[in-house]
């Protein structure tokens, strides 16, 4: 939600992603917020596209992040536990639902998942490899 700066009158002379100091913070359908912008020539309707696309693009953001943090890891750039405990625990979550899909289909194709899984080598450009 966008955070605005009103004059004395109440009318938003400023609008901004970012927190500041004595700003409000106002939904972006908010009948205030949509007069300021089209009074300043902008279509909120861009800004109700760009947020789709932000909605759309999360799952793919969030699985890059998590390959980020797992190449750190792997590398021992970082260590689990220097991330905050409810990291740990999604990460961990994540890795065990993996692990799970990978071995369904192990079972399904008649191969022992927990001896395949160990001995497949993993791309060098893919932390999981086809696994995840």
């Amino acid at each position: 939600m966008p955070y605005v700066i009103r004059d004395a009158s109440g009318r938003i002379i400023r609008a901004t992603v970012r927190a500041i100091q004595g700003a409000e913070n106002l939904p972006y359908e908010h009948p205030d917020l949509l007069a300021f912008l089209r009074n300043n020539g902008q279509d909120p309707t861009k800004i109700d596209d760009a947020l789709a696309e932000l909605r759309r693009t999360d799952s793919d953001m969030s699985r890059a992040i998590e390959d980020v943090v797992m190449v750190l890891l792997k590398k021992g750039l970082l260590k689990l536990t220097e991330l905050p405990k409810p990291v740990q625990e999604k990460m961990g979550y994540r890795v065990k639902l993996r692990m799970t899909v990978q071995d369904i289909l192990d079972q399904a194709s008649g191969q022992n998942s927990a001896t395949n899984f160990a001995n497949q080598p993993v791309p060098p450009n893919s932390l999981w490899g086809d696994k995840f």
